[in-house]
């Protein structure tokens, strides 16, 4: 649809976009307005956009500057924390394997024994500590002295800050 076009429209438009729209504008502005068609339909889209705009804005109320300061130092802190424990997660997971791999060969290497345990379980406690020590010696005891010892040098040396 092609619309009609008006002499004053753009004079409408410019009362509109100064803000001059309709306390400062001319009488007979406003009286053409009335009657033209089409500056009543710029003049009432402008104003509902207008007034959009400024309810948007309103709303929008930007914060602080202190409080954005706040958030950006707060992003760079869990920034930091995040990267600094990535060793501390990658120890946990070292240990997890190392304490797999020593629990499944310790199975392995002791698994008769195990089965003859477990056979001979009715009749005698097999998992006292006098059992335990007289069926596998003191190799758990020193292999969890040597893993604990181990991974706490290695979690040290990963948390201590290095200058």
């Amino acid at each position: 649809m092609i619309w009609p076009t008006c002499t004053r429209l753009q004079e409408v438009r410019n009362a509109l976009a100064e803000g001059h729209w309709p306390q400062a504008s001319a009488p007979d502005l406003r009286a053409h307005v009335e009657t033209c068609r089409r500056c009543a339909e710029e003049v009432l889209v402008t104003t509902h956009l207008q007034q959009s705009r400024a309810s948007a804005v309103a709303l929008a109320q930007p914060a602080a500057p202190s409080l954005i300061w706040w958030r950006a130092q707060a992003r760079r802190r869990n920034a930091a924390l995040a990267h600094a424990s990535r060793p501390l997660a990658a120890a946990q997971a070292f240990a997890l394997v190392i304490v797999a791999a020593t629990l499944i060969g310790m199975v392995a290497l002791h698994w008769h024994s195990i089965l003859d345990n477990a056979s001979s379980a009715a009749t005698t406690p097999a998992w006292s500590l006098t059992a335990v020590l007289a069926d596998w010696g003191l190799v758990p005891l020193a292999l969890a002295i040597a893993v604990i010892t181990t991974l706490g040098g290695v979690v040290i040396y990963l948390t201590t800050e290095r200058q």
